[in-house]
């Protein structure tokens, strides 16, 4: 990024394919929302566990999701990548083992060594699609592990996890009391539009977070939430008095305002979503030089590089020296991953495809592939 913006005050024009930046203009109700929090001078302090007509709001929307009473009182709202530092700071003491399922999103893996926590990662294998599968499910239980980390739907493959397995995993991690954090972040945005969380009334050892971030095109705004037992949205609350105090009452009143119009502004996303992920998707594995499984949610690519010739983090440097495209190298998602980048498809629709363009040309001319780029 840093580099990237150097080239930019030089006045070279970039291609940004590295952030999941969202670009479509976000519902009119929440920027009308805030604009009126704002206009009516609402700036003080809010509650430590966020303003309770959007925790209420939030906790009916997972009520009717799940058919189960979800309160207000399990609902904590806070940063989403802050929630990750949370949990981990509240579930474990330094030395502690956490297991992510790998792929994984790099703010795990920096909450968790900023903590002094042990990181046992469990590859998911590229030959299920990068799936959470039964045998990956053992493998951390096997670790010993004080607290895991699943991400469903997956931020970088796109993967979607199956619903039975992933309610497997929960329902052993509260017989084994080990800590389980559900980051549900895009699981708004699955493209046959299903819904799996595992936010629940009965959650002990189990926290669900999710974020108005990406689904709503919102991510300057910084408003994500978790549920959680009573007791540990308690310990989340303090948290959040502790680090921060509480989150600003106008950006909350603006998210609670987009609450009614949330799932018609999802659905758009998704088609929007579908739509460039296919055609990219296509246009990837027609290269012939460049491979990825087809994304179940979000607007990730997680690339196979291999056969250029190149690592990912030289052929990123190169990609943005030479090409003026941005990409995110994949061992930010594990250090197994140094044969993969990880392309964002959230951006303008024809920067999103001429960045695609210069990538596929790059990854050809360095395989010595006569095929033209799309």
């Amino acid at each position: 990024m840093d580099r990237a913006q150097a080239l930019e005050r030089q006045g070279y024009r970039i291609y940004h394919l590295e952030l999941g930046n969202p670009r479509m203009a976000p519902p009119g109700e929440i920027v009308d929302g805030t604009v009126q929090a704002l206009r009516e001078k609402q700036l003080g302090y809010a509650p430590m566990a966020g303003v309770k007509e959007l925790r209420a709001a939030l906790a009916a929307r997972y009520t009717s999701l799940t058919g189960e009473a979800l309160t207000d009182s399990q609902v904590v709202i806070s940063p989403a990548n802050l929630l990750i530092h949370q949990f981990l700071d509240i579930t474990c003491n330094p030395g502690d083992r956490v297991v992510l399922f790998t792929p994984a999103f790099p703010s795990y893996w920096a909450a968790a060594t900023h903590q002094g926590l042990q990181v046992r990662p469990v590859p998911l294998s590229e030959r299920d699609g990068f799936h959470l599968t039964r045998q990956a499910i053992d493998d951390a239980l096997a670790a010993g592990p004080r607290a895991i980390v699943v991400n469903n739907a997956n931020n970088p493959t796109g993967a979607l996890y199956d619903s039975t397995i992933l309610r497997a995993l929960a329902a052993r991690c509260e017989e084994t009391g080990i800590w389980l954090l559900s980051d549900e972040t895009y699981a708004d945005l699955t493209f046959d539009g299903s819904f799996v969380t595992l936010a629940s009334a009965r959650a002990g050892y189990v926290v669900a977070m999710s974020s108005f971030s990406k689904v709503c095109s919102i991510p300057g705004f910084r408003t994500g939430y978790a549920f959680a037992h009573e007791a540990v949205a308690a310990k989340l609350a303090l948290s959040n008095s502790t680090l921060y105090s509480c989150l600003p009452l106008f950006t909350q009143l603006g998210c609670l305002a987009g609450m009614k119009v949330l799932d018609t502004y999802a659905n758009e996303v998704r088609s929007r979503g579908s739509r460039l992920i296919g055609s990219c998707h296509d246009r990837i594995n027609r290269s012939g030089i460049l491979h990825c499984h087809k994304p179940e949610s979000g607007f990730y690519l997680f690339v196979d590089i291999a056969r250029t010739g190149l690592d990912d983090m030289t052929f990123c440097r190169r990609l943005l020296d030479d090409h003026h495209t941005a990409v995110t190298p994949g061992r930010s998602f594990g250090e197994a991953y140094a044969s993969f980048i990880r392309i964002a498809v959230c951006g303008q629709e024809e920067d999103v495809h001429e960045g695609l363009s210069r990538t596929i040309a790059f990854a050809q001319q360095l395989g010595g592939c006569r095929v033209q780029a799309a």
